[in-house]
């Protein structure tokens, strides 16, 4: 080894050693952040308790309590809402005149009706029906039927259900009086000119109750940015969180947690309606917690005919989930992640450990030492924009560049190795160096809760499998163009096509999983803990560990084994990508597919040299 090469090489390790402070800084503040809690919307409760006159709510909401409930979330009331409860009667100018025809007392009115808005008559006064007139722009007052009805002619029908009037406050104390925590909603529609529903908020929101959960498909405030950042400020200087629901991709949560210092709380819902069963929705709600640093749980209500078979299915799933939780979790209030404070030397070490670890892979996969110096420059100019520009697009960039060579550089080049146990070592701790950058270039709150993400995690899947069959279909490039193609090549080439297909199908959270394999990888968490990828210890390592060993004998086959072999390590690359998956949870998960997947690898060898000594056998007794 030259002295260059011992240089960058010592140069390296040293990046990615300086880099492990900020890595500890993240471990800590996913193992920290151990409270998981449950919501149920009030709704629901409510639901129940009007289909039944035999539940009280102080009892629905003691009992919920009791078998592990956290908090309810409460909307604030509509126009439906309040006429639903009988706060207030809701009628417009032609359901009046259609009435006027069986009702004689109704046609003087009918002749004085205007067609536009709606006409509300208050049948409860309280708070809320006081301000109907402020939230909604009101004319003159009427009599139908000897009963006064106000007049409001811009009224529309999505304002009925969409824009908030205020939080009734007696539903409030109630939930407080359970000692329940209340998680305050709230839609993308409020009146700019009426600031009462969030002020409402603040007044209302305390230590115990002080979190957001934002209704619909847009952040409040939405597409305005500014306003975003001045409902945030508010909500920040309130103390109050906000809600990121998983899979919901609000649009405006970027904008909205970056201007709250991301004191963010990842949510999943469940629907206890839509899972196949309480077994199945049950460990999902584990998964969420334990494996992607979901701390809130939101559950809505089984809708079933009968009120006290809902109610109960709700107290056993709720026990279910607290049963079966892993002891380092525990019921309670959710808390935001303790704040990931990088130092500037570790992050620099980080953009130099990217630069030297892609331009040393290049070197050997190419063995062109103009290309070292090539990507050394290149890639050196995307560090130095990436830090002073403070660009999260460029270092996402780069990590994407080390997660596509990583796997590559591990299985590339083979000819210079001996043995299995050393080659398929220096394999994995090529790729830990890779995971290691990558997760210290992307490392902060933003990537802990899923505001920012890694980018390409299909380029991740598809470059390291095309290189390498490029790399092994060119080094026996002339034996293929001299082959003569027959029809079992062409159905080959097919079923490979189809297989790559599927392949790419499965990967990303939409990936399809048969029944089979769904049991497998159930039967696999509930043995290990976390369950390691199947594609990993069951394709990806043993047939590496076969390529290893049947290199020397055959190069030919054992360059087209890397393709598979290949497969592996791109996959615990992707694993460490998802970065919002505690980092103990994909170590333990990588550790065991490498362990698992040494050891089918053996038994690949095993039974090659079982199948060959069978072949040869037979061949011997043919000639």
């Amino acid at each position: 080894m030259s002295r260059l090469k011992k240089a960058v090489l010592g140069l390296l390790i040293l990046s990615l050693l300086l880099t492990l402070p900020g890595l500890m800084q993240r471990h800590q503040a996913e193992w920290n952040n151990r409270n998981y809690e449950t919501i149920i919307p009030f709704q629901d409760i409510q639901s129940l308790v009007s289909k039944d006159p035999s539940l009280q709510l102080e009892d629905v909401l003691q009992d919920l309590k009791v078998d592990g409930l956290h908090a309810v979330s409460i909307q604030p009331e509509t126009l439906n809402s309040l006429e639903d409860k009988g706060d207030i009667n809701v009628l417009t100018g032609g359901r009046i005149q259609e009435m006027s025809v069986l009702n004689s007392e109704l046609e003087d009115a009918a002749d004085r009706v205007s067609n536009e808005g709606a006409y509300i008559h208050i049948q409860n006064e309280n708070r809320l029906t006081g301000r109907l007139t402020d939230v909604f722009q009101a004319a003159e007052t009427v009599t139908i039927a000897n009963k006064e009805f106000i007049h409001f002619p811009a009224l529309n029908s999505a304002q009925f259900n969409e824009t908030p009037i205020g939080y009734t406050e007696e539903i409030i104390d109630e939930i407080k009086k359970a000692d329940l925590s209340v998680v305050f909603r709230m839609p993308n529609s409020l009146n700019e000119k009426d600031p009462y529903v969030f002020n409402q908020l603040l007044d209302l929101a305390d230590e115990k109750s002080n979190r957001l959960l934002i209704s619909g498909d847009e952040v409040i405030g939405y597409p305005d940015a500014e306003k975003i950042k001045s409902f945030a400020q508010r909500l920040k200087d309130g103390n109050i969180a906000v809600y990121a629901i998983e899979f919901a991709d609000q649009l405006g949560i970027g904008t909205m947690a970056r201007a709250i210092d991301f004191d963010v709380i990842r949510l999943h819902s469940i629907d206890l309606n839509q899972v196949p069963s309480m077994e199945e929705g049950v460990d999902r709600a584990v998964r969420a917690v334990k494996e992607r640093n979901i701390r809130s749980l939101f559950i809505r209500v089984e809708n079933v005919a009968e009120p006290e078979e809902a109610l109960l299915g709700t107290e056993e799933f709720l026990q279910a989930i607290n049963s079966q939780m892993p002891v380092h979790y525990k019921a309670g209030k959710a808390q935001v992640f303790d704040s990931i404070s990088v130092p500037f030397w570790s992050q620099l070490s980080a953009l130099m450990a990217a630069v030297l670890f892609i331009s040393i892979a290049v070197q050997a996969i190419f063995s062109r030492r103009v290309l070292f110096y090539a990507s050394l420059a290149g890639t050196f100019l995307i560090a130095a924009a990436a830090y002073l520009l403070k660009a999260q697009i460029l270092l996402q960039g780069l990590a994407l560049l080390v997660a596509v060579i990583t796997p590559i550089f591990a299985v590339i080049p083979i000819s210079n190795r001996k043995g299995i146990f050393l080659p398929y070592g220096r394999a994995a701790l090529i790729s830990f160096a890779g995971i290691i950058i990558i997760t210290s270039l992307l490392n902060g709150n933003e990537y802990l809760v899923k505001i920012e993400a890694f980018r390409g995690v299909k380029m991740t899947y598809i470059v390291p499998i095309l290189f390498v069959m490029i790399y092994a279909l060119l080094r026996d490039l002339k034996g293929l163009l001299n082959m003569k193609v027959q029809y079992w090549h062409l159905a080959v080439i097919g079923l490979i096509a189809v297989i790559g297909l599927y392949y790419i199908s499965r990967t990303g959270n939409a990936g399809s999983v048969s029944s089979i394999e769904l049991a497998f990888r159930q039967w696999l968490e509930e043995v290990m803990y976390v369950r390691p990828r199947t594609k990993e210890f069951l394709i990806g390592f043993p047939f590496f560990v076969l390529a290893l060993y049947i290199y020397p004998l055959h190069q030919k086959i054992g360059l087209y084994l890397l393709i598979p072999g290949v497969i592996g390590y791109l996959s615990i690359v992707n694993t460490f990508t998802h970065l919002h998956i505690p980092l103990y949870i994909s170590l333990l998960r990588t550790f065991y597919s490498l362990a698992l997947g040494l050891v089918i690898g053996l038994l690949f060898i095993f039974l090659f040299k079982q199948g060959r000594s069978i072949y040869e056998k037979k061949w011997k007794m043919r000639c």
